[in-house]
């Protein structure tokens, strides 16, 4: 009864929320015929704006269990969606295993995760991520202004070899203006476009400790290089090298 209900409230929301974008942006999708039916899949994408992933909910014609920052259940809104979707919370800057083992059974009941291998909005954490530092700040971190990727961390490369789902690349350009346009009342045009279906990823079970942070490593490199062929050369950031 209550996953009745929760479905119901999902599609009223989604519609809500459709209608309401719509009044200020104008949102493309491009690629929806690479999207695989009844298939589990993890959906990777670039990440350049808080507004991303509500956008994907909203848009994509089927339901994405998003990791979402732990720290951003903070804020009532996110906390909302995380309890409505089943969103799936989880600490960056360190392999958070229940956040692991709750995507893998997510993937296993046949539902579709969402990750942003990036691992955050502000490059500036980047190195507080590699340090393995819990991120709990979230003020200021709405954005990334220059609109270009950043290093993919390796937690999407153990995620996907763990899972042997294949990966969907979708990528979102124009949510870093939103905010900005929004204060000078001025409508903004977002993109998302959607890639082929890669994968699964595999890597050798009984490699040393080191080479295998180097495989997992390669792996978030060769995801993000498919989210990369869907942005413009401008927005690839270290990605440049796409065939």
């Amino acid at each position: 009864m209550y996953a009745a209900l929760q479905s119901i409230l999902q599609s009223i929301l989604v519609f809500m929320g459709r209608v309401i974008v719509n009044l200020f942006l104008s949102v493309s999708v491009s690629g929806l015929e690479h999207i695989p039916r009844s298939e589990a899949l993890i959906l990777v994408s670039n990440h350049f704006s808080w507004f991303d992933g509500p956008l994907l909910m909203i848009f994509l014609p089927f339901r994405v269990a998003f990791l979402l920052a732990i720290e951003t259940e903070r804020v009532c809104f996110f906390r909302f969606l995380s309890r409505t979707f089943n969103l799936i919370p989880i600490w960056r800057g360190q392999v958070d295993r229940k956040a692991l083992r709750t995507a893998l059974a997510a993937l296993r009941e046949g539902r579709t995760v969402g990750v942003f291998p990036e691992g955050g909005i502000d490059p500036a954490m980047s190195e507080a991520r590699e340090r393995g530092e819990r991120i709990e700040q979230i003020a200021g971190h709405t954005a990334r202004h220059s609109a270009k990727l950043i290093r993919a961390q390796s937690g999407i490369g153990l995620l996907a070899t763990q899972a042997q789902a294949r990966l969907l690349p979708v990528a979102v350009l124009g949510s870093e203006k939103i905010l900005v346009n929004l204060r000078r009342l001025r409508r903004t045009q977002v993109r998302i476009r959607i890639g082929h279906p890669f994968g699964p990823m595999t890597i050798p079970e009984d490699l040393p400790r080191r080479q295998r942070r180097q495989q997992l490593d390669a792996l978030a490199h060769e995801a993000m290089m498919q989210v990369a062929a869907l942005l413009p050369p401008g927005n690839r950031g270290p990605y440049q090298d796409v065939a």
